[in-house]
This record gives structure tokens, sequence and C-alpha cells, in this order.
């Protein structure tokens, strides 16, 4: 059961991590378009969040299935400091991804507009706590 969770978990970094990047490469693709080409190209490609917010359910449903397993009290003491620190990562990632997602709603909703490069904002933000995440559990875990 360890080993599918711990598959499970890093399945779904790769999803959320590499649409993060994905997204990245397709806003800086979107600055050289033309103004009024930009907001309809990047509406669709927000599509990706959708890859983001999979890959971030999935490795939280997982992240719990592996701490229940191995028990609290000793993935806290085995993670100790850097494991802490992934978690505060993680809840200031689910944070932000729950304003991510009502901003890029209402700038669908909008057609773009300013709202549109608050989503590239947070995005890239999001995309940053991620990396940060996975650095603390690689030092957390050895």
């Amino acid at each position: 059961m360890y080993l599918t969770l711990l598959a499970l978990h890093f399945l779904g970094l790769a999803i959320g991590i590499g649409a993060g990047f994905a997204m990245l490469t397709l806003r800086r693709l979107a600055a050289t378009l033309p103004e009024p080409e930009r907001a309809p190209f990047l509406l669709r490609a927000a599509a990706l969040g959708k890859n983001a917010s999979s890959g971030f359910g999935l490795q939280l449903l997982s992240g719990l299935g592996l701490l229940i397993l191995r028990g609290p009290l000793e993935v806290m003491r085995w993670g100790g400091v850097a494991f802490h620190i992934k978690l505060t990562l993680v809840l200031l990632m689910i944070a932000t991804m729950g304003y991510l997602q009502v901003t890029a709603k209402k700038a669908r909703q909008a057609g773009g507009g300013p709202l549109l490069a608050k989503v590239g904002q947070l995005s890239t933000v999001m995309l940053g706590l991620g990396v940060a995440a996975v650095i603390a559990a690689v030092i957390a875990f050895k």
C-alpha cells in the first residue's frame, strides 16, 4: 500500500508541477502575440489549470494516506523541521490554489481583462511554492 500511495504522490507531483511549467511557457508565448489574440489564447491555455488542480488534489490525498499509513508522529519525527516547512508550504499552496481558482473563474466570465494577468501571477506563485515544497520534501526524507 505504501508504494502505491508513494507512486500516486509522485504522479500528482508530475501532473501539478508539469502543468505549472507548461503555463509558464504558454504565458511567455502569449507575450509574443498581438494584443487582440493574447487574451483568447490565455483563456484557452488556462484549461491546464484543471491538470494542476487534479495533480495537487492527488498529492494531497496520497500525502494524507502516507501520513496515516506511517503514523503522524513517526512522519513528523522522521521528516524533522524540513517536513514542517513542507507542510507550511502546502498550506500556502491550498490557500493560493483557492484564490487562483476564484480569480480564474472571474477572468473567464469577464473574457480576460486585468484579472487574467493576476491569474498568471498566481500561477507563478503556485509553481514557486510547489518547487519549494519539493525541495523541502527532499531535504526532509533524503
